[in-house]
């Protein structure tokens, strides 16, 4: 499992509330499904605040299931996208959510129910589409699940080719 902790950069204020309660609110909901998974490996981004990795290390850190990514080898990400069995992630990592759907695993999501404005729209989507399931701490992380992986890149070209086609243009192959 892949934990990614991302929270909003400042010109998104107010996009997901959330800070140091979200941070404890997950330790915990970890903790309750450490036993169902293998290990956890968990990445912040280099906007997450210092107080909320503070905490995730202080209550995940010694623990010999959990791999903290430092930030001073090279970046997992991508080990991380290929290697993992499911991903948790927090809410206004809209990027992160994007390329782990994109894998056709579980995806987990931390905290969607305090996004507001296209956040929610996200998120709501991708409850809808059957691609991302909320994160509770009750999950059986054994259990898999899975879904026709999303691959936002080929639907938007086919809306340009479209677009173009519809003005009588086309694009040269």
């Amino acid at each position: 499992m892949c934990i990614h902790m991302n929270l909003c950069p400042k010109f998104f204020a107010g996009c997901c509330r959330y800070g140091s309660d979200l941070a404890k609110q997950l330790t915990t909901c970890l903790l309750s499904v450490l036993a169902s998974c293998g290990s956890i490996k968990i990445s912040f981004s280099n906007r997450t605040p210092e107080k909320v990795s503070k905490i995730i290390i202080k209550e995940l850190g010694n623990n010999p299931k959990v791999y903290i990514w430092d930030g001073q080898e090279p970046d997992p990400h991508m080990g991380h996208l290929a290697w993992a069995d499911s991903f948790v992630i927090t809410a206004d990592s809209v990027s992160m959510i994007s390329e782990a759907c994109s894998t056709g695993k579980p995806v987990y999501v931390m905290g969607a129910e305090r996004c507001t404005w296209k956040f929610a729209d996200f998120h709501k989507s991708l409850r809808e589409k059957g691609v991302a399931r909320p994160f509770t701490g009750s999950e059986d992380m054994s259990e898999s699940w899975s879904y026709p992986p999303l691959n936002d890149t080929a639907e938007a070209a086919s809306r340009v080719h479209e677009a173009l086609a519809e003005r009588g243009w086309r694009l040269r192959p």
